[in-house]
């Protein structure tokens, strides 16, 4: 899928809408396990829940990389983490699938990427929303080269 990509004065933006996503079991697992949230289920929390947190793995699927690269632009750049919100309206359930829409920002002064999702149910029905941005460095031989 091709996103639209859009420039007006100092903002790029790009919309990838319509990707379907899954909460399949395995891949919530790893990821409990890379955020070290398998001790929460030792401690009584349920291991079957979604982390809050779970939504921002999807921004690594294929369809989502391609159009993340072009954004961040091209290469002595840095994207690198600078802050992420989550809003639920109702849970994720474990083993389903849902609509991601995704809207990428490029802003200038200083230089980020704020990439907003919004998560919904296959009938519609709305589910989350976050926001992760990214601070969008020049790498040292990126500064250098730079006039």
């Amino acid at each position: 899928m091709q996103a639209a990509i859009a420039e007006a004065d100092e903002e790029t933006l790009a919309r990838l809408p319509d990707l379907r996503v899954r909460t399949d079991a395995e891949s919530v697992a790893a990821f409990r396990r890379a955020a070290f949230l398998e001790k929460e289920s030792e401690a009584g929390a349920s291991g079957s829940e979604i982390p809050a947190t779970y939504p921002f793995c999807w921004l690594t699927l294929p369809e989502v990389r391609p159009t993340l690269r072009r954004m961040i632009g091209c290469g002595g750049v840095l994207p690198v983490h600078e802050a992420q919100s989550f809003s639920y309206q109702r849970p994720l359930a474990l083993d389903a699938e849902y609509r991601l829409d995704l809207i990428f920002k490029r802003s200038s002064a200083p230089d980020r990427l704020t990439v907003s999702g919004s998560i919904t149910t296959l009938g519609d029905e709305p589910c989350a929303a976050f926001e992760t941005v990214l601070r969008l460095v020049l790498t040292a031989g990126a500064a250098e080269s730079a006039p």
